[in-house]
């Protein structure tokens, strides 16, 4: 069991230095994957001191074995691999699941979740402000091109789509102040207007199904209202949308682009040519690799030839690890709904004597809509290998399976 930590900081304390290293990672991880990944690494090597010397054993998530065969399968796939060195190099995709325990055992008090939510948000809230600005001063207008700033934009917009959803987690859930929900209210609208803004029509999409889950879940009747106002928005959308929208952002929703357009026919010649990667390497896969150089070899046509993956999770899986790895790929990733499913249900159902924990109940409700959003962005984008999406993904479910103790006190 993890010994009980101090919400006063304490220099000598192991347990407050990986939350410091953790909430550097959670800005960061909006800014620099390079620091993110260091600040990873430094909060990894106390939570190892920690389990080794101190004997404060990481929480158990429910995600342990799924990883471990997904990542056994991975490694011994590598002598098979069509481009043995590039698989070994990617393998280093597996160091950011540890962020999973090391936020499990960083977010241990409603304190501290409350504080990895402002650290996220403040991340999402840089970059979205900054990218504004920019954007604005370069093309001259807030919706006539998509933005993009230090990523690109279906990154961007996937990292801003999970900010939303889990500031929006705390918004739904009971015990949370009002001052401090309108304060995460008014942090989130610029993150919005980012996700807007990089017109990524997956993580728009997503965030859509996320939030629908999570109002579901909490407050069904809610979910009643939103569905009706998505419909009657769509309704006008398809009808005025040309007239309400900017050229640009009209062209990424109108129905004839998506459908007919040069996006769509690329990835489905994409997802055409990975199928018939499985059909040649159904076991083994080509290797975790870039496909850019075996891609001619399988596309029917000129399009698309130089995409290093196949903007699509489970095709993409089955192509580098072949059936069995998409198989142990999907375990991993539905084990991690399955295990925050069983987290909400295990805080709904909280005696009425213990305190409360609206933070945790957040950081649950909000994964949920992170996973939803997730998996449905997925089919159209390679998100499970994008190493800032995955991070800040693996942490938010780090976050939710953390150790809830129940002598914690309420929030504020």
């Amino acid at each position: 069991m993890e010994s009980k930590t101090s919400d006063k900081f304490d220099f000598k304390s192991a347990s407050n230095w990986q939350l410091v290293f953790l909430l550097l990672m959670m800005t960061a991880g909006y800014l620099s994957i390079a620091v993110s990944q260091i600040a990873l690494g430094l909060a990894l090597l106390v939570m190892l001191y920690r389990w080794v010397f101190l004997k404060e054993a990481p929480p158990i998530t429910g995600l342990e074995k799924t990883a471990a065969l997904l990542a056994v399968w991975a490694l011994v796939m590598i002598p098979f691999s069509t481009n043995v060195p590039q698989s070994m190099l990617f393998y280093r995709r597996f160091y950011l699941f540890t962020v999973i325990w090391v936020a499990a055992s960083a977010a241990t008090t409603e304190r501290r979740r409350l504080l990895l939510l402002v650290a996220m948000l403040a991340g999402s809230l840089a970059i979205s402000i900054y990218g504004q600005i920019h954007h604005a001063q370069l093309a001259g207008g807030f919706l006539s091109q998509r933005m993009t700033v230090l990523f690109n934009a279906m990154t961007s917009g996937a990292l801003l789509m999970m900010a939303i959803l889990v500031a929006a987690g705390f918004l739904i859930v009971p015990g949370i102040g009002r001052k401090l929900k309108a304060l995460i209210a008014v942090a989130i609208l610029p993150v919005i207007l980012g996700l807007v803004m990089t017109m990524t029509r997956s993580a728009q999409l997503g965030l859509l199904a996320g939030l629908g889950i999570m109002f579901l879940l909490a407050k069904p009747r809610i979910f009643v209202m939103f569905l009706g106002l998505l419909l009657l928005v769509t309704a006008v959308l398809a009808v005025f949308g040309e007239n309400l929208m900017s050229e640009r952002m009209w062209s990424r929703v109108n129905p004839q682009y998506v459908i007919a357009g040069e996006n769509t026919s690329l990835r489905l010649e994409m997802w055409r040519g990975g199928l018939e990667m499985v059909k040649a390497h159904p076991i083994t896969g080509v290797g975790d690799r870039g496909l850019e150089e075996i891609s001619p070899d399988y596309y029917t046509s000129e399009e698309g030839l130089y995409f290093g993956h196949l903007h699509n999770n489970i095709v993409q899986m089955a192509v580098i690890w072949g059936v069995p790895g998409l198989i142990f790929g999907q375990a991993f990733i539905w084990a991690g709904l399955w295990f925050l499913v069983k987290r909400w249900r295990a805080l709904r159902r909280r005696p009425a004597g213990l305190p409360g924990v609206p933070a945790a109940t957040g950081w649950v409700l909000g994964a949920i809509g992170t996973w939803v959003s997730f998996y449905i962005a997925g089919f159209t984008e390679w998100y499970f290998g994008d190493a800032e999406t995955m991070l800040i993904y693996l942490a938010i479910l780090g976050c939710a399976l953390g150790t809830v103790e129940p002598e914690e006190p309420e929030t504020d």
